[in-house]
């Protein structure tokens, strides 16, 4: 073992006092928010508005929480200096899914109000979607049994990697038994692929139980590690020039986050354009109806505003190689489409409660478009206020890594 390595401790590394002083405006505002929002669901009784607005808060606030859980098990199975630089971010992201769950459960309790399927009788949901469909697997029952399935397995993943992390820090095991967590890892990407999966379906897909799609599962794995990876870069250049984080930080780091961005940006684009070729080319009545309403009724705008904010403008940004070494300019970029994954959420749910021909956008009310915007703050206030609280408890580096020390001497060497 190297002097380097006998000299530090997780506590060299300890994470600096300005996360502890970002909890507090993040709960404030999250709480402000949540008074409102429920204010105007229960003063206006827009209780099926709220939940429409709470399911795309949710599903983007969970996009970063799993996505987190995701780069996490990816970061064990494949190592990479990269990945162990946001390790600690991902841990305490991943824990907020006892949250998560929690905010599911309006969702779950209310879905009457937001699921077609739900809101019909046995044999009306029969008539219009089949028999084996509503049986087995459009029903209250089973949508309550898949989501709690869903998350008992991340937080059982989560579990048991937080529980080789800390043994790690407390310096319990050894690079021989690294194994182990490798293989918890690998099998924890397929359950959070297959569960991802079938989650979209349940919370999303379903809004629309006529439609599907063959690669929807795959859009939102790839949405939620494309907004992790926004996070984590939006982290990294304002925690970077401070310490603990400065001593062995690189701009190699930032550049391979700033080249996986741009593959998960053009992964996306890939998968929304495969799925729109196949079905449009397929011109099945069954299969079009979801597109053409978001061709229509104002929906079109969205469209274009994806392809060229989601895709064509960080595409040729990020195309640079000096940018993606630029933290202050790559930031922006993150949060730019940090922003547009909201909005690509909110076309795949919104149009489907705001239907017409030619009215279709119209009669989304100021009342509405409030409650779209202060529901994910109103999460992500708390989330964040959570996240926070979990980050600063620990240091920010894996010091006890079997590489850690020779990212060190890469750094001062």
């Amino acid at each position: 073992m190297s002097e380097l390595a006998l000299r530090v401790t997780p506590q060299d590394y300890a994470a600096p006092p300005i996360i502890g002083r970002w909890r507090t405006p993040a709960l404030t505002v999250g709480i402000i928010a949540g008074v409102v929002l429920v204010g105007l669901a229960a003063g206006l009784h827009k209780w099926d508005v709220f939940l429409r607005a709470w399911l795309v808060g949710f599903l983007f606030w969970l996009g970063l929480t799993t996505g987190s859980l995701c780069l996490l098990m990816l970061q064990y199975t494949s190592g990479g200096n990269w990945g162990r630089v946001g390790r600690r971010f991902w841990e305490a992201a991943a824990g907020n899914l006892p949250f998560m769950f929690l905010c599911w459960l309006p969702l779950a309790f209310g879905m009457k109000l937001i699921y077609p399927w739900a809101a019909m009788s046995h044999g009306e949901a029969v008539a219009k979607l089949g028999a084996s469909k509503v049986d087995l697997y459009l029903n209250p029952a089973w949508f309550w049994i898949r989501g709690i399935v869903y998350f008992l397995g991340w937080l059982g993943l989560y579990s048991i990697l937080m529980r080789w992390s800390k043994r790690e820090e407390a310096g319990e095991t050894t690079p021989s038994q690294f194994v182990a967590i490798q293989n918890w890892s690998g099998f924890g990407i397929v359950f959070y692929a297959a569960a991802i999966t079938f989650a979209s379906i349940d919370w999303a897909m379903s809004l629309y139980p006529e439609w599907w799609s063959t690669v929807w599962g795959m859009l939102f794995m790839v949405g939620q590690v494309l907004s992790t990876l926004c996070f984590t870069i939006f982290l990294l250049v304002k925690l970077a020039p401070m310490e603990p984080l400065s001593r062995m930080f690189k701009l190699d780091y930032l550049h391979d986050f700033g080249k996986l961005m741009f593959a998960f940006v053009v992964l996306w684009a890939y998968l929304s354009f495969s799925q729109w070729l196949i079905i449009w080319s397929g011109n099945m009545l069954s299969e079009i109806k979801w597109y053409l309403m978001r061709l229509r009724g104002g929906w079109q705008f969205f469209g274009p505003l994806l392809i060229f904010v989601h895709f064509v403008f960080p595409f040729a940004l990020l195309l640079s190689r000096s940018l993606k070494r630029q933290g202050r300019r790559l930031i922006l970029i993150a949060l730019l489409i940090l922003f547009m994954r909201l909005v690509d959420l909110f076309w795949q749910t919104a149009p489907n409660f705001y239907k017409g021909t030619e009215s279709g956008f119209a009669t989304f009310g100021l009342v509405d478009a409030a409650m779209y915007i202060v529901c994910p703050i109103a999460i992500g206030g708390i989330w964040l206020f959570l996240f926070y609280s979990r980050l600063e408890k620990r240091s920010l580096m894996p010091v006890n890594d079997p590489h850690f020390v020779e990212m060190l001497e890469a750094k001062h060497g």
